[in-house]
């Protein structure tokens, strides 16, 4: 991780909150992806066990964002894996995630487990050169 790209847990009451950045959008969101598995795994060790490429219809980022963490929640409710390595590629002017996956029982866990996405407080903005986006999971 550099510094133009990365994630990060922040402090709240009930729920998780992950904050991420990026050069770009789609960067954004995949960092997003990873802040969410950080958020209760310990991922040290995690071994790739697949690979699922996501599709992100067009739309607006924090659209997209929401959109991508439901599918990611949906993932983990119906095939046990989680995405421990995240790739945003530009196919044709369409935002597609290539997902390095592993088995959600074979991680420590260190948190609450994701359940929802909430819309309160979403924010996905460009400043300052780079994209940031923040957004609440509820537990």
């Amino acid at each position: 991780m550099s510094a133009e790209t990365g994630h990060r847990t922040l402090p709240h009451t009930a729920d998780t909150r992950i904050q991420a950045w990026a050069p770009t959008p789609g960067e954004c969101i995949a960092q997003a992806v990873l802040g969410m598995a950080d958020s209760f795994l310990d991922l040290d060790g995690a071994a790739v066990t697949g690979e699922h490429d996501l599709r992100v219809e067009p739309g607006e980022p924090q659209d997209q964002l929401v959109a991508v963490l439901d599918e990611i929640i949906y993932l983990m409710d119906t095939t046990g894996q989680i995405p421990i390595k995240a790739t945003a590629v530009h196919d044709q002017n369409r935002l597609r995630l290539h997902l390095a996956m592993a088995d959600l029982t074979a991680m420590p866990q260190t948190g609450a487990v994701p359940k929802a996405v909430a819309l309160h407080q979403l924010t996905f903005e460009h400043r300052a050169g780079r994209w940031t986006c923040t957004v609440t999971l509820d537990v």
